[in-house]
């Protein structure tokens, strides 16, 4: 299976999940002209796309995701503050309960991003078994020690020692209460190490707040030489297996 990101960040968030037949989008939150560069205008072979929260870098477009004719899938409490701030309907999902939308199946988790419902989701395709993705979470609220991850896609948003301390204090709280930390996802990513991870992603770096070379060095030293370690930046591809790298 392949990763595409099509973006990461403050300005937009959107990856494709993409097998020989199907697509899982993750956001909705660049321009549908990017989405379907990023996938090959193959729009049929989208089975659906997943959002996190109504923030509008992560479903600024879905609009026109719609009018593609793409089904976007949230938990039920963001479903309520999209349709109160888009006027758009989505896909529920219950939450800690599964679905199967095409060949993935989807467990949606809730995850603290300051005031604002926010979930994580867990992903199991038969080509890449289990992949953890959490992005705007200021920790996870979850134990998932013994599930196996496979996968990771996590956002790594800053450190506190790169933090500028001099934003207008509104700013910084923000990212302090509503983001992950550098320390955090290192808590996250030793609780999923296991011999069964082939791959961790850094999603959602904050521009001038952290290095991600020094962010993935640090991240790479906690787990095994064969994981592949990398940086979610604009149209980076990666190749998502259970086989060892």
């Amino acid at each position: 299976m392949r990763l595409k990101v099509i973006n990461s960040g403050s300005k937009g968030n959107g990856y494709a999940l993409i097998t020989g037949e199907e697509i899982l989008l993750l956001e909705c939150g660049v321009p549908a002209k990017e989405m379907l560069e990023a996938i090959d205008y193959q729009t049929s072979k989208v089975c659906g796309c997943l959002s996190t929260h109504v923030h509008n870098d992560h479903i600024g477009h879905i609009k026109e995701y719609m009018k593609y004719g793409i089904n976007i899938y949230t938990s039920d409490e963001v479903q309520s503050d999209i349709e109160t701030v888009c006027g758009e309907k989505t896909k529920c999902l219950q939450r800690m309960k599964k679905y199967s939308i095409g060949s993935f199946d989807v467990i949606a988790f809730q995850v603290p991003h300051n005031d604002t419902e926010c979930d994580g989701f867990l992903i199991t395709h038969e080509e890449i078994g289990k992949l953890l993705f959490i992005t705007d979470a200021e920790y996870c609220p979850y134990d998932f020690s013994k599930f196996g991850i496979n996968h990771v896609l996590v956002e790594c948003n800053y450190s506190e020692d790169y933090i500028n301390k001099n934003e207008d204090f509104g700013k910084f709280e923000h990212v302090l209460r509503g983001h992950m930390e550098l320390q955090t996802c290192k808590r996250l990513i030793r609780t999923v190490n296991s011999l069964n991870l082939r791959s961790i992603g850094l999603l959602h770096l904050s521009c001038g707040n952290g290095n991600p070379r020094c962010f993935r060095e640090e991240i790479r030293q906690l787990v095994d030489c064969d994981v592949d370690v990398w940086v979610a930046e604009k149209e980076v591809e990666k190749e998502l297996r259970l086989e060892p790298f």
